[in-house]
């Protein structure tokens, strides 16, 4: 079976049709119909005269061509976004007649957290002033501090209420606490904000 055979529409597909089907799809079709037959004989349609999980199995030619999900970013792609984040300047930003729309230090937080935080995005948004902490030999450090940050020094997150489960706290890079406090230091003061999460 070839891209585009059986279908009554190929827009979208006019440089694929009549290629090969890539391993991934053929195995998808195998697990439909498998799928199909099985809940056909589940529901008592048809009698159990094959067992579908093994008449039709995705064949070893199939799965030996099935890679990782293409969808993963590969190292290389992910280190090319770590050193756009960390080389990120403010010619970098788009700029318009009056300006930036928004300041350098919050999209350089922002691009920090996302880079090193592994947070959703519901939950970088949802962070709250102060949710960075130091601490070195269990003594509480202020970020922006005087005090040269010995090596050991521990950077913390406080992170929200999230998806899955409680706030939690987690340690992270030294150089993203360093941009939310940057941030935090220049951030107008804003009104309270409403929780749709939590409530509060």
């Amino acid at each position: 079976m070839n891209v585009g055979d059986y279908v009554h529409r190929t827009t979208g597909l006019e440089e694929r049709v009549g290629k090969p089907l890539q391993a991934s799809t053929k195995d998808v079709h195998l697990s439909s119909i498998r799928r199909f037959f099985t809940d056909c004989q589940e529901w008592e349609w048809l009698s159990r005269r094959f067992d579908p999980g093994r008449a039709l199995a995705t064949p070893r030619s199939i799965t030996a061509l099935l890679g990782p999900n293409p969808r993963v970013i590969a190292e290389e792609f992910w280190a090319k976004l770590l050193w756009a984040g960390l080389k990120l300047s403010r010619a970098d930003l788009p700029e318009t007649r009056s300006g930036h729309f928004y300041s350098f230090e919050l999209v350089h937080a922002i691009t920090l957290t996302w880079l090193f935080s592994g947070l959703r995005s519901d939950e970088i948004v949802r962070l709250r002033v102060g949710c960075i902490r130091w601490q070195h030999d269990d003594k509480s450090l202020a970020g922006d501090s005087d005090q040269v940050l010995a090596r050991d020094a521990l950077c913390l997150l406080d992170v929200p209420t999230h998806k899955t489960g409680t706030a939690f706290t987690k340690p992270v890079d030294p150089i993203l606490g360093q941009a939310l406090d940057t941030w935090q230091a220049m951030r107008p003061s804003q009104p309270q904000f409403h929780d749709r999460r939590t409530g509060e």
